[in-house]
């Protein structure tokens, strides 16, 4: 593995015509002793943003942050080889209310929503629950267990009926795997026998929980352990979504879940994907339709501050097929390759920054970072506080005449993202560096 200064002046020279300002430099770093798939995602990241046209003045402090100190945290091999858990309500609200109004679809009776991949806890579920209040709602996760165990400090681990670990979640960062599972395990065996006729169990070392999905279902909200190929739903779905899950698979394993997805759906039913961050920020996601007895790509569409994001997860892939990452690049780098689109863009989200006090433009021209007293909740909104200005100023509508001007069939949808007929794009070229 190359030398830290090595691998970061390569990537700059590879990249960004050695243009990277020195305190992106110095944040990289973060990637010194990283893993190699660490190291495979930053290099993604960067061949994305070339794509994307992205300046390496954009590149703010905050995303180098991002990229040099969480990635390495957030990668499968930092978590025993699973995939991290990141869940919260609100992410999906933009996707629940293009459900409600959807173009392509609507069910005879009661509709049926799985939302597949859901994590645990079942916060978006849950969300999508209450805003399809008619609908019956299906969770469906692998990480859902026949026991919840939590310890002291509210981090959890789910057990099946064999009492094998199926899911563990102890914070962003879990420096010692091992011990942490053993840790768990302990705690599953002292308190079991404990466990009688009630359904909890706990002292001041931890808790017990038996059927913890009962603790979240409604009257229309039921929760099912399982995965992609691994569930069945006798009388099928009109709608299935699959969020922030393929990002970590490679394209053949897309394929075959696409495949499974087509039997588990009424005709005419539809089938999301892809991925977005905090209120549906950084979103890029795909509707396919059931016609035929096959899917049909029928809208792909992303929101419109991916135009030059501050966050990571627009970059976020463990595989260079990533199918929305790559068609949200070519999108943006459409857009940002229109001179009037980009002057305009620039402009405004750099006096929104401003405003917003993050990553504000310095007099060296390059971007900052966040302030290191902002409230993390606060962090996270921005780029979803972000969508709804540029949207109120005609972004989306401006990034729409652009995509038409350079022949793309594009419209704005009914939740206010920049949506297209989707279009297969160009493989990402391979690495430069790595």
């Amino acid at each position: 593995m190359p030398g830290v200064e090595g691998i970061v002046d390569r990537w700059n020279a590879a990249y960004f015509d050695r243009r990277l300002s020195r305190a992106v430099v110095a944040e990289l770093r973060g990637l010194a002793e990283a893993s190699a798939d660490a190291q495979a995602l930053a290099d993604r990241a960067f061949r994305l943003m070339r794509v994307a046209r992205q300046d390496p003045a954009d590149l703010s402090l905050l995303t180098a942050w991002m990229i040099g100190f969480s990635v390495p945290r957030t990668v499968p091999s930092a978590w025993s080889g699973l995939v991290p858990p990141v869940t919260m309500a609100g992410r999906h609200r933009k996707l629940d209310e293009y459900v409600a109004g959807n173009p392509w679809h609507r069910p005879t009776g009661t509709g049926v929503f799985v939302d597949l991949g859901c994590g645990f806890p079942p916060f978006t579920t849950m969300d999508t629950a209450r805003r399809l209040g008619d609908w019956r709602v299906v969770g469906v996760d692998p990480a859902f267990g026949r026991y919840l165990v939590l310890d002291a400090d509210g981090a959890y681990a789910c057990f099946d009926d064999d009492h094998r670990l199926r899911y563990y979640q102890s914070g962003n960062f879990d420096p010692d795997p091992a011990g942490t599972r053993a840790r768990f395990r302990g705690l599953l065996d002292r308190l079991l026998p404990r466990l009688s006729t009630a359904n909890e169990v706990g002292d001041e070392h931890g808790t017990l929980v038996r059927d913890p999905m009962r603790r979240y279902e409604t009257g229309n909200l039921e929760l099912v352990p399982g995965g992609i190929g691994e569930f069945e739903l006798p009388g099928g779905a009109d709608v299935v979504r699959c969020m922030n899950v393929f990002m970590y698979f490679d394209h053949p394993f897309r394929r075959r879940a696409l495949d499974w997805v087509t039997g588990l759906l009424r005709p005419g039913g539809l089938f999301v994907c892809g991925s977005n961050w905090t209120d549906s920020a950084a979103s890029r996601y795909t509707v396919y339709r059931k016609e035929a007895d096959q899917l049909v790509a029928r809208e792909f569409a992303v929101s419109v501050e991916n135009a030059r994001p501050i966050e990571l997860a627009p970059w976020y892939a463990l595989h260079d097929d990533n199918l929305e990452n790559l068609a949200n690049a070519h999108t943006v780098g459409t857009l940002r390759a229109d001179a009037d689109f980009r002057r305009r863009f620039d402009e405004r989200l750099d006096a929104m920054l401003t405003g917003l006090g993050v990553c504000v433009r310095g007099a060296d021209g390059y971007l900052g970072g966040a302030p290191v007293d902002m409230p993390a909740d606060d962090l996270a909104r921005c780029s979803a506080v972000l969508a709804g200005r540029l949207d109120g100023e005609g972004f989306v509508d401006h990034a729409v005449e652009v995509l038409r001007g350079a022949g793309r069939d594009a419209w704005r949808n009914h939740v206010g993202h920049v949506a297209m007929s989707p279009v297969t794009p160009p493989p990402l070229a391979p690495s430069a560096v790595l």
